[in-house]
């Protein structure tokens, strides 16, 4: 996943740069100190970034003028705000040109995770196939803290392990998986890790292929489930 920060105070920046590398540790990330240097980066990119982490207060440019930007030219970007400016004419503006998150500054490292705890979450939402249930919906629309989303889960299954095997599939590290083979990746059981992966497919983020070897019964092996172009 690339994440691009733009924040005009290099010493911030740098901050907020190794919170993303703590929580995102194979995250490439990139740091812009300026909307004109943002911009020409963009324009210049095969693949622009998954999320765009930016202040309102840009020297060059105001932050309404670059979320403007970035939404009409890549619609696909998440924008998270990092800014102090926590007025209720910012934050209503904002909200209604569709930002992912609003990060009021200072912020702690465990804040920046629990919005790419989000993020993750709702990435992997939209890896399933186009028709969505409305339990889907509610749960991609109606964003709830992670205690709730945690009683949510079945037993046996915690928040945390559920978004790293997630993550293993949404940035491509993986594109199929056994039982097996996860268990090894997340140091569990065999069982352990095959009831995460089934909790996926009962999901329809997930879904299972036979794979047949010289000996034995075949082993189920798991896919993202297939996504179609909406045209």
């Amino acid at each position: 996943m690339d994440i691009w920060l733009i924040e005009d105070d290099f010493r911030i920046a740098a901050i907020h740069a190794d919170y993303i590398k703590a929580i995102e540790p194979e995250a490439q990330v990139q740091q812009f100190l300026s909307g004109a240097s943002l911009k020409e980066a963009l324009v210049q990119t095969a693949t622009p970034p998954t999320v765009l982490l930016m202040d309102l207060f840009i020297p060059d440019v105001t932050g309404y003028e670059l979320v403007t930007y970035v939404r009409t030219h890549f619609p696909n970007i998440y924008i998270i705000m990092v800014t102090a400016a926590a007025e209720h004419e910012h934050v209503k503006a904002l909200f209604s040109y569709g930002v992912f998150d609003y990060i009021a500054k200072p912020f702690d490292e465990a804040r920046l995770q629990k919005a790419f705890r989000q993020l993750r979450l709702t990435r992997a939402a939209f890896q399933k196939k186009p028709h969505f249930t409305q339990q889907d919906l509610d749960l991609l629309f109606y964003r709830q803290n992670n205690s709730a989303a945690e009683k949510r889960l079945p037993k046996g299954i915690d928040t945390f392990t559920l978004e790293r095997v997630i993550h293993l599939f949404n940035e491509q590290m993986y594109t199929t998986l056994t039982a097996t083979q996860l268990s090894e990746i997340i140091g569990t059981s065999r069982s352990t890790a095959r009831r995460y992966l089934e909790y996926l497919v009962e999901m329809n983020v997930l879904e299972t292929k036979l794979l047949y070897g010289t000996v034995g019964r075949p082993e189920r092996n798991y896919v993202l489930c297939e996504t179609y172009e909406q045209n």
